[in-house]
């Protein structure tokens, strides 16, 4: 019987995360399995805690067993707290990377550096001839896994024979930059240096410690020698390669694959089982070793020698596909022609499949209120390039409190899937579920936010549409309550844009949001050039005609989320929430070409022209009065300037 196996991690971003997860994908590959990757972030930042409806996804009664990346959660909070947010998981087969979480019936894997430093501390000494031993560290964030890499440092220093001098620990918190701050800060000169080896708790730091320690003016390895943890990438490729640790990541996912599988299907495990590393001794510390696992994969992987080559054209295509899917977001599109665009957009290499899950009605998401997963949500669109399926005007409902998705859209075959919230600012519309046959894990969840923006704005373009047909039915117009006839009052008969009352409700909303979100914008206002001359030589109502032409072009320049709204007469303001104030140069570039553009579509017997003043918005200056009075200032300055050149 298929298995339904969890993988839930804080952010799939990171070397760790991308080796661990090809070795667990390894394993399941020959394996009837439905590999579902969650990827949950903590924090209070919104897109952080809309992450985590991952977790309650999690929860549901389909999963057969979780492997939780412990040591990126608890990089980021404490064991109690990460306890607390895993408590509704049903399952009790739960396998933690790194740290026995107090979890009853959980197993864990773990890491012991004790072997491994003492071997480097010896190498450094027998081989090299070092005595005094300094130690980037990031133990001032929390990290178990940091203090336990310290603690096994000092104690490999002791048993070589050694005192290790407290000074010549730095804290690097994991950050090259902290690394890098924390050699220059106390070392002001190359004579000042009071260590000949240096060992890193990652390779970053090591990297940042290189860069210090030559910035003085000394040399490695030929003065200090330089270890790392973690052996990434550029360790194995840079044009000085690292020592470092190699904690054989993709091995500890193999295992705990494993594990989680003989636990899922009833076998027994311990409750702790330990994880290999070991020592890699490359041109840092002075050896030669040339070993990079990175160079024979892609050598297997592509049969072919000039790397650089194959990573620039796979690079090349990636950023293609995701120039091709921003472009989406330009584009006014309702849910149904998205949906029905899919298949074009999908990149097969990487997502053959989609599943866009939705509920029937938004989730309002804040740090106040505690994450409720709906009892009902509706598959909207179901996308297989694999399986030859597409299907966009679906609307089966399920519970996705017991189901992640219904059985069927899994697909026959056992597969690895990822999942990814829609949403937009603090409402959340539903999440996606798509296949992947990739494990370029981060352009897949680079796409998938992308997509969930792309969703979530034509999720707003549809309902506005609904709203505005609605407001034009004669017949429900006789039927509205209060509620709705308060809603007619905000839009402009002329324009169907807000009007000042519009502006002043919505506007100051939206400028209330992009605050709490910690971001600026900009308040704009505008008016047409020589309307009273259109007035008086071509009529009022060309007059009408060119203010809802000039409607039509800010609704054009300007996106769906931005606020636009008639004062009266041919004035017009506004609201841009996210935009830097340095932009409004391209702003109004587009606003003139628009300009040309629309008089020229329309034939109109003069050229439309507008002033444009805007403002910025910030948490000191957000008074939206007193901004639109400020923005009407810059505007008649441009209207003066604009005139003058006229005559």
């Amino acid at each position: 019987m298929k298995k339904n196996i969890v993988v839930l991690a804080s952010e799939i971003s990171n070397d760790y995360s991308f080796s661990v997860l090809d070795g667990i994908t390894n394993f399941f590959a020959d394996k009837d399995v439905n590999l579902i990757i969650i990827s949950a972030r903590v924090g209070e930042h919104i897109a952080e805690l809309h992450s985590q409806i991952g977790i309650k996804l999690a929860e549901c009664d389909q999963i057969d067993g979780i492997i939780v990346f412990s040591a990126i959660f608890l990089s980021r909070m404490p064991v109690k707290s990460l306890t607390k947010l895993l408590g509704g998981i049903k399952t009790k087969n739960i396998l933690s990377l790194s740290t026995q979480l107090p979890i009853k019936g959980s197993a864990s894997t773990y890491v012991s550096c004790d072997e491994a430093y003492d071997t480097i501390i010896k190498h450094l000494k027998e081989e090299h001839g070092c005595k005094r031993f300094a130690f980037m560290s990031a133990t001032a964030t929390g990290s178990e896994e940091a203090r336990e890499r310290f603690e096994s440092f000092k104690k490999a220093v002791k048993n070589n024979g050694f005192e290790f001098d407290e000074n010549l620990k730095f804290e690097g918190y994991f950050v090259y930059d902290r690394a890098l701050n924390a050699i220059q800060e106390k070392y002001k000169k190359k004579e000042d240096i009071d260590f000949d080896a240096l060992l890193a708790a990652n390779d970053m730091m090591a990297f940042a410690s290189i860069r210090a320690i030559e910035a003085l003016g000394l040399k490695v390895p030929e003065d200090v020698k330089v270890i790392g943890f973690d052996d990434i990438i550029q360790a194995q490729t840079a044009e000085l390669t690292l020592s470092t640790i190699n904690q054989q990541m993709e091995e500890q996912g193999k295992e705990a694959a494993k594990l989680i599988w003989d636990r899922a299907n009833g076998i027994e495990i311990p409750e702790k089982t330990p994880m290999k590393i070991r020592p890699i001794f490359r041109k840092s510390c002075g050896c030669t070793g040339t070993e990079s696992e990175f160079v024979d994969k892609m050598l297997k992987h592509t049969g072919n020698r000039n790397i650089s080559v194959t990573l620039h054209l796979e690079k090349n295509m990636i950023q293609q596909n995701i120039y091709y899917l921003l472009e989406n977001l330009q584009n006014e599109m309702t849910l149904e022609m998205l949906f029905d665009s899919l298949d074009s957009i999908l990149p097969e290499r990487y997502i053959p499949g989609i599943a866009v899950c939705m509920y029937e009605n938004p989730l309002h998401v804040s740090e106040k209120e505690k994450i409720v997963l709906p009892k009902k949500a509706i598959i909207r669109a179901h996308v297989d390039k694999e399986y030859k399926i597409k299907e966009t005007t679906l609307h089966e409902a399920f519970n996705p409190r017991k189901k992640i998705l219904p059985d069927e859209y899994f697909g026959d075959k056992p597969g690895v899937y990822l999942t990814h919230p829609i949403f937009f600012g603090h409402k959340q519309y539903g999440y996606i579920v798509c296949r992947t046959v990739s494990t370029e894990y981060l352009f897949t969840m680079i796409y998938l936010k992308t997509f969930s923006t792309i969703i979530s704005q034509s999720y707003i373009y549809t309902v506005q549409l609904e709203e505005n047909a609605k407001l034009t039915s004669e017949n429900l117009m006789l039927q509205m309550d209060n509620t709705e006839l308060n809603q007619i009052s905000m839009y402009d008969s002329l324009t169907g844009v807000l009007n000042r009352r519009g502006l002043m409700v919505m506007g100051a909303e939206s400028m209330n949001l992009s605050l709490k979100m910690g971001t600026t914008g900009v308040i704009f206002f505008a008016d047409m050039d020589f309307l009273k001359k259109i007035n008086d030589e071509y009529g009022h109502d060309m007059g009408d005609i060119a203010i809802k032409l000039e409607a039509k072009i800010f609704r054009t320049v300007f996106r769906q989320n931005d606020i636009i709204a008639r004062l009266g007469g041919d004035e017009f303001a506004g609201i841009i929430p996210g935009l830097p104030i340095t932009h409004i140069d391209k702003i109004k570039a587009k606003i003139k070409e628009e300009c040309k553009k629309v008089s020229e579509e329309n034939k109109l017997p003069f050229e439309i022209s507008i002033s444009f003043g805007a403002v910025e918005f910030n948490k000191e200056n957000h008074n939206l009065e007193a901004l639109i009075k400020l923005a009407d200032k810059e505007q008649y300055s441009s209207k003066r300037r604009h005139h003058m050149n006229r005559k």
